[in-house]
């Protein structure tokens, strides 16, 4: 019974400290702002220490409302030219991606979306999940959203 109760008290002490290890949060902003009347409420990435949480981007063209021509090829380098903006504000790079989730309104732009996804990741391309869903934000035909760790692309 003593043991467990030192036990406790040792994990009760170590939990402020645990606490403290996190580092705090900072909302990035978009690196093209949307107008005031479209602006949504969230943050395009949140950086936490090193670790960048990109929340889901569309294939817009900058400053626009409106996708590049040609379908899912060009959506799909948009939407991570996109990426490479945002992760550019927090002096990161694609080569710091370290996931996606890669959502597609019809699954069979599969290879399509991966033709043109693999020109920003020749080497080794982060972990991926790659779904099909009912239907996206704007009618996009995708949109991919990513974790990335900076300094990772340096290793």
């Amino acid at each position: 019974m003593i043991k467990i109760a030192i036990a406790a008290l040792t994990l009760l002490a170590a939990l402020p400290a645990c606490a403290q290890t996190h580092p705090p949060q900072t909302a990035v902003a978009p690196p093209e702002p949307e107008p005031r009347a479209q602006a949504l409420p969230y943050s395009p990435a949140i950086v936490s220490g090193d670790t960048i949480y990109l929340a889901g981007h569309l294939g817009f063209l900058p400053g626009t409302r409106n996708y590049p021509e040609g379908g899912i090829g060009p959506q799909t380098t948009q939407v991570l030219e996109n990426i490479g903006a945002t992760l550019e504000t927090v002096e990161a790079t694609h080569a710091d991606i370290v996931r996606c989730q890669v959502f597609l309104a019809d699954i069979t732009d599969f290879a399509a979306m991966n033709a043109a996804y693999r020109a920003f990741f020749p080497e080794t391309p982060p972990a991926r999940t790659t779904v099909g869903v009912a239907g996206l934000a704007a009618n996009a035909l995708i949109e991919i959203e990513c974790t990335a760790v900076r300094g990772h692309g340096g290793q």
